[in-house]
């Protein structure tokens, strides 16, 4: 229940920043968790995110995706111990049954302090460090694509506290079927 509260919130908050004429990305195949507590995210929230319905394809223009509050320490890709328990309920729900057959993206994303480049970097460090935490977890390398965003697709306002916290982020990306 209190996850879903903070998404009701993450929503409510949402369309504050579209009425205050900040553009984001937002589709209903996007499910937010950068404001939820990163333990009360459970493994069954993760695959009802990213699985397409039964018998449904996944749509290339809106595939599933889930925005996560992946911490890693300061100016680095080692990550916090919160998201270690986070990465093993996302690896145990790429493993399971309902997301077992897709390929998925891991891209890391920045706050907009520090240069654009350095940020890009930074972004690419973090998303291959998900990656390989992912695939010592026992998900296959060849299901998982890392990709670097830096500061290019901020979800917030980079102006506030909470702004930044929430385009520090991970995102995984249904991208369909094995080939």
């Amino acid at each position: 229940m209190r996850l879903r509260s903070v998404l009701l919130l993450t929503a409510v908050a949402t369309i504050g920043f579209s009425a205050a004429g900040w553009s984001q990305e937002n589709s209903p195949a996007v499910t937010d968790f950068t404001m939820a507590e990163v333990l009360s995210i459970q493994t069954r929230d993760i695959i009802d995110a990213l699985a397409p319905a039964r018998g449904a394809r996944v749509d290339p223009g809106a595939p599933p995706t889930v925005r996560l509050p992946v911490y890693f320490e300061f100016d680095s890709d080692r990550l916090q111990p919160d998201a270690v328990v986070l990465l093993e309920r996302v690896g145990a729900a790429l493993s399971a049954e309902e997301l077992a057959a897709f390929r998925f993206s891991v891209e890391g994303h920045t706050d907009s302090v520090g240069p654009p480049e350095y940020n890009d970097g930074l972004s690419n460090r973090r998303a291959a460090a998900v990656e390989r935490f992912l695939v010592s977890f026992g998900v296959p390398e060849r299901r998982l694509a890392a990709v670097g965003r830096g500061e290019s697709a901020p979800v917030a306002p980079n102006e506030t506290p909470t702004g930044r916290q929430r385009n520090r982020r991970v995102e995984l990306i249904n991208l369909g079927a094995q080939p």
